[in-house]
């Protein structure tokens, strides 16, 4: 710091070219957002997923989904003009084939050939009354197209060839004005490259909407509590300065800017000013000498407390790059290099700012609302009922993750998430992968069949599922064609002659039913696909482990994995949550021993803790008690918040240090540690959970329980140093070794 106070104008010029070439790199920042990027890759699940379905044809068609609310229940004239939408639909150019409920094909038997032939019939009422009872034979057909109520419906849409963003938005306006005419009630474009576009925006709007708040926040607070012109713009200098500096890096290695990744400037700001804070704190204490000497002695007295902070705090971002997620891995590493350019412009530039600015006043009203002693039992009292609180919330906590945490009906993302949730099959895709324990059955022998045939019926009832592709359910479907399409007949058959029979018209139209993208080239593997309701990963945990217990007895000869996406996002959730708890223990047992060796105590390494880990049971109870469940985005959140509550707990210990090196008694140093570094403390902790509090008004679900925690966590923390953390250092002799 007087380094750079000495070599000023040395260090101007290289701050404004950096600046210059970030800011520069700001006009290349890419936002994009690919749920593969949450996805480890690594993952055992994941990995199972990949080879498992390497047994099928899997090639799927380019294609999207078109929802349709109809306001009420979709009757014979709503049908019509389904009927007619569709058509329409067909001539647009994009489109190659459209598939929709009033086309809906099933397959009739002749001669042993399969053809495929329309489910309702629209020439009048009455065909269409008595085509709706064939619709109603084919319970799975039907769920795939029409929602439980009745009141909705999709329409599948095959594209001739990819297409781009802006050609996926024309031919959504082409849709929108085509339905117009048709009045429909609400109509929505499920794709997934046209839902990206729609969350790319989506982050656009919330990143502006995070900055906008915290600069105002920032502003205000700083002109409250400083009240003078430079005591605003020097701390607004060193945070834009911080901003521009790591969001530039973030544009110049080409990272997009992510659901994640938009709450790093907000949270590299106010780390950065929580830095400053302390250092305009303590360059205020001085109240005579020139500005070399208040520097010098600012230097003396804080500089190895910040860089101690500014190490515990990007080791704790730093832990979750060790993730295999490649969106935490950004997160992390550029978050943890943002703290550290805050530390280089508080060293650097900080001090030529202060030493060209005035007297900077720090409110008295810190200073009043400041503890002026050390309160023993009450703190004690208040301590003991906070752990019980803490305990009884912590026996709450689970594992438990939503497939689409970002739910909200306030955009047109939210819309399309919740129609698909509420209005159609579901949100979360399971997939039970099928694989034979006799090596010389196959999926095609009577007793496999009627144990798939078991196993399907338990997952549409208890789960409860939609099946959209199984063996036993084509096997169905042609036990019906070969029954003269009778209702009743949509069933397996009870005996072996008929099994027999419907195997070899499922063999002879293969090509027809598409058996290979569900019946391994060996069939001795097959697969149920299913769509269900997001009830959680603690739900939907519990109703795997009920099928286990049935199938055990039920399905003898079959071997069932649970998979798919939303599976392995639950099984990442679980294992990169506990791996986070087993970092966060290792970044305790380091900062336990940087603070003993830097501050040479045994002690008040030990010491240190106690007001840190408490925020932690704080936090974690939180979670239990709201019931956020246990997954990524709460787990995050402990490296975040102890990595950065440590920070005044380790200012307070160096002023104590301080104090004890002067020859002060041991109650009377930790007295004047806290009226001297409480005011800052207290205003890094209002800073911090104003900074923090803007990601609750963020969009998605990880940025807002990373506010949310993080604020209780910062204000426990606050309350443990200004409270807990002096009565244990009261407690110890003066003759201990400091």
């Amino acid at each position: 710091m007087l380094f750079a106070t000495r070599y000023r104008k040395f260090i101007i010029i290289p701050f404004l070219a950096i600046t210059g070439f970030f800011g520069y790199q700001l006009s290349n920042i890419q936002f994009g957002y690919e749920m593969d990027d949450f996805f480890d890759k690594n993952e055992q699940e994941n990995q199972f997923y990949t080879s498992f379905f390497e047994q099928f044809d899997q090639s799927m068609p380019n294609a999207a989904l078109l929802g349709i609310e109809n306001g009420s229940l979709i009757d014979y004239e709503a049908f019509l003009r389904i009927d007619s939408f569709s058509k329409q639909l067909e001539q647009l150019p994009e489109i190659m084939e459209v598939a929709a409920v009033t086309n809906l094909q099933s397959v009739q038997l002749n001669n042993d050939e399969l053809a495929s032939t329309n489910l309702l019939d629209l020439r009048s009422r009455r065909d269409y009354l008595n085509s709706m009872q064939s619709l109603d034979s084919i319970p799975n057909l039907k769920r795939q197209f029409l929602s439980e109520k009745g009141n909705s419906t999709v329409i599948y849409l095959v594209f001739k060839d990819t297409l781009q963003t802006d050609s996926l938005l024309n031919l959504v306006a082409d849709i929108e004005g085509l339905a117009k005419p048709f009045a429909f009630q609400n109509t929505h474009f499920i794709d997934l490259d046209y839902n990206n576009h729609l969350m790319v925006e989506k982050i656009k709007k919330d990143s502006t909407l995070l900055i906008i708040i915290a600069i105002v926040l920032m502003l205000v607070l700083l002109t409250f509590f400083f009240r003078s012109f430079m005591g605003v713009v020097i701390p607004i200098t060193i945070v834009i300065g911080t901003v521009i500096w790591i969001m530039g890096t973030v544009a110049l290695f080409g990272i997009d800017i992510n659901a994640l990744t938009i709450a790093i400037p907000v949270i590299v700001s106010v780390i950065s000013l929580s830095d400053v804070i302390h250092i305009i704190s303590r360059y205020s204490e001085e109240e005579e000498g020139d500005a070399f000497a208040k520097i010098k002695a600012t230097q003396k007295d804080i500089l190895r407390a910040i860089i101690l902070t500014t190490l515990t705090t990007s080791i704790g971002f730093l832990s979750l790059a060790n993730s295999n997620i490649p969106v935490f891995q950004e997160f992390g590493g550029f978050t943890a290099l943002g703290v550290v350019y805050a530390l280089i412009l508080a060293y650097f530039v900080l001090p030529i700012l202060l030493y060209y600015s005035k007297k900077i006043t720090v409110n008295n009203v810190l200073f009043r609302i400041t503890p002026n002693r050390i309160w023993g039992t009450p703190t004690l009292l208040v301590t003991l009922g906070v752990v019980v609180i803490c305990v009884l919330g912590v026996l709450r906590v689970h594992h438990n993750n939503y497939f689409y945490q970002d739910l909200k009906e306030d955009d047109e993302v939210g819309e399309i998430l919740s129609f698909v949730e509420l209005e159609m099959n579901g949100l979360r895709d399971l997939t039970f992968a099928i694989t034979l324990n006799d090596s010389t059955a196959s999926v095609f022998d009577a007793k496999i069949l009627r144990q798939l045939n078991e196993l399907e019926r338990f997952v549409e009832s208890h789960y409860p599922a939609t099946i959209e592709m199984s063996l036993a359910s084509s096997v169905k479907q042609v036990n019906r064609s070969l029954n003269h399409c009778y209702s009743a007949q949509y069933r397996i058959p009870t005996d072996d002659e008929g099994i027999k029979q419907v195997r070899s018209i499922l063999i002879k139209n293969a090509r027809v039913l598409k058996l290979r993208s569900f019946v391994s080239r060996d069939k001795r593997a097959t697969f149920i696909k299913t769509k269900t309701r997001d009830q959680g990963s603690y739900a939907t945990f519990a109703l795997h482990d009920s099928l286990n217990a049935f199938a055990s007895n039920a399905c003898p000869d079959i071997n069932i994995a649970v998979t798919g996406k939303a599976h392995i996002i639950d099984m990442t959730n679980v294992n990169v949550s506990e791996g986070m708890i087993w970092n966060l223990g290792v970044i305790v047992l380091f900062i336990f021993l940087s603070i003993s060796i830097i501050f040479r105590s045994f002690f008040i390494g030990l010491f240190s803790l106690i007001p840190n880990i408490l925020p932690l049971f704080a936090i974690t109870a939180t979670v239990g008690l709201l019931d956020f469940g246990m997954n990524v985005a709460t787990t995050i959140v402990y490296t975040i918040a102890f990595g950065i509550a440590v920070d005044d707990t380790i200012h307070f210990l160096a002023r104590y240090k301080i104090e004890k090196e002067k020859g002060v008694e041991n109650k009377q140093a930790v007295l004047n540690s806290v009226r001297t570094s409480g005011a800052a403390i207290i205003l890094t902790t209002i800073i911090l959970v104003a900074g923090f509090g803007v990601l609750v008004f963020s969009h998605f679900y990880a940025n807002y329980i990373t506010g949310l925690l993080v604020c209780i966590g910062m204000v426990m923390a606050l309350l443990c140093d200004l409270f807990l953390l002096p009565l244990i250092l009261s407690w110890m002799k003066d003759n201990t070794k400091q």
